[in-house]
C-alpha cells in the first residue's frame, strides 16, 4: 500500500501548490477548472450570506414590522410611476 502524502493547511504553503497545479492544467481543461472555481465561489458566498442572514434574524432584524417599515420608507423616497 502506498503512503498518502498529507496536504498542507497553511495558506502560505497551499497557494504555491495551487499555482503549480493551475499551471499544469491543459488548455482544454482550464475552462472547466474556471467554471468549478466560479461555482465554488458562488457556493461560498451564498453560505456567507446565509450565515449573515441567520445572524440578522437572531438579532431581530427580520421582524415583519421592521421589514414593512423599511419598504414604506423606500417607497416614499422612490415612488412608483403612476
Amino acid at each position: 500500500m502506498s503512503a498518502v502524502q498529507s496536504t498542507p493547511r497553511d495558506p502560505r504553503e497551499l497557494r504555491p501548490l495551487l499555482h503549480q497545479k493551475l499551471d499544469a492544467i491543459s488548455d482544454a481543461a482550464i475552462g472547466a477548472v474556471h467554471d468549478l472555481l466560479l461555482e465554488f465561489e458562488r457556493r461560498w458566498l451564498f453560505a456567507q450570506m446565509a450565515d449573515e442572514a441567520e445572524n440578522d434574524r437572531e438579532a431581530g432584524k427580520h421582524d415583519p414590522a421592521l421589514v414593512e417599515q423599511a419598504i414604506r420608507e423606500h417607497r416614499s423616497r422612490h415612488p412608483y410611476a403612476a
